[in-house]
Order: structure tokens, then C-alpha cells, then sequence
């Protein structure tokens, strides 16, 4: 109960700010909101920055971190797979929060930023541990034979991290989040087929 009661109040919030800003949104309507007493709600977050905090934690850091580093590394094609399917669920697990829209969402992740500029050495953790994952299991592919490309493996690298980038900036001109979902597999899938040759 009180598991679901927190995850409650951090679905609300993330939804409030997803919709306005960190600014415009004021603790009396976050509280509002979620239906609670502001007794039961100051029971888990002492103010609307410690939300914030827990709202980025769980929907940016704790997401990133459970795709690289849970996916199977005895293939490349089965680290693709096995993070394309850790990124569905997060896809599936937000679709409430992207269906108000993926500029909205790229626009809480850089106010999260300029907020609390300590975010960034844990975004550039993250960073580092995608970069790292794809490096290792390029490399194996590579000593393996699954892939026979001649490309410096840090550039194969940032070709998997980039190619979704590009793929949802598409999707926030577009808004349609099915063909970024789908697109992100086709292009890396592609681009493993082309490493092949």
C-alpha cells in the first residue's frame, strides 16, 4: 500500500510536469491531484524539489539503467534484442506520459538539467555505462565473426546511440510514437545486417 500510495503520487507529478514545468507547477495542486491528504502526502515527500528528484530518478536514471545494464552480451544480435525489448518497456510503461507529447518530455529532461545542475554527472554516468555496454559486445561480435566491419568500434558505438536520438526527434515533429517505437528497431536491426557484410 505504501509502495503503490508513493508510485502514485510520482505518476502524478511526472504527469503535472510533463503537462506545465517544474516552476508552474505548485505543491497544493501536485497535492490536489493525487488525492491525498496533505498529511498523508508529506508522509513520503517533504517538498516539491525532493518530488522532482524521485520523479527523475525513477523515470530517467532507474529506466536507463535497468536496459544496459540487465541485456544479454554472448551476441551483438541478442544485446539489440534484449535492449530493444527493455526499451519497449519503458515505451509501454510511459505511454500515458508520451502520448502528451515527446517535446514535452525532451523539454522535462533538460529542465531537470537546469534545475539541479548536479543531474548532469549522473546523465553522464548513464551515458557512460550505454557507451561502455555497446563497446563490450561490439568487441566480442567483432572476435567472434558476427560482424565483420572494418569501423573503429567507438564509431559503431555512437551509431546504435545516435540512430534512436534521430528516431525521436522524429517522433516529436511527428508525434507518432508507433513508428518511433518500431523505427528504432528497424534501423538498428538494419545497421547490424549492414556490419555484417
Amino acid at each position: 500500500m505504501m509502495k503503490e500510495t508513493k508510485e502514485h503520487i510520482v505518476k502524478t507529478a511526472f504527469l503535472l510536469f510533463m503537462k506545465k514545468s517544474y516552476k508552474a507547477v505548485t505543491l497544493k495542486e501536485i497535492i490536489r491531484e493525487t488525492g491525498l491528504s496533505n498529511g498523508a502526502f508529506y508522509h513520503y515527500f517533504e517538498s516539491k524539489e525532493q518530488l522532482f528528484k524521485e520523479v527523475i530518478n525513477s523515470h530517467l536514471f532507474h529506466m536507463v539503467r535497468h536496459v544496459y545494464e540487465s541485456p544479454s552480451s554472448d551476441s551483438l544480435w541478442n544485446f539489440i534484442q534484449n535492449t530493444l525489448n527493455g526499451m519497449m518497456d519503458i515505451y509501454n510503461g510511459m505511454h500515458d506520459y508520451l502520448s502528451e507529447g515527446g517535446v514535452n518530455f525532451l523539454m522535462f529532461m533538460f529542465e531537470a538539467i537546469r534545475q539541479f545542475p548536479e543531474m548532469q554527472e549522473e546523465i553522464n554516468k548513464l551515458h557512460k555505462l550505454e557507451f561502455a555496454s555497446w563497446i563490450e559486445i561490439i568487441e566480442v561480435a567483432k572476435l567472434k565473426g558476427e560482424i565483420r566491419s572494418e569501423l573503429p568500434t567507438e564509431d559503431i558505438a555512437r551509431m546504435f546511440i545516435y540512430l534512436p536520438d534521430g528516431a525521436y526527434m522524429d517522433y516529436c515533429i511527428h508525434g507518432n510514437i508507433v513508428k518511433y517505437k518500431f523505427g528504432t528497431r528497424k534501423l538498428w536491426e538494419g545497421l547490424y545486417n549492414m556490419l555484417k557484410i
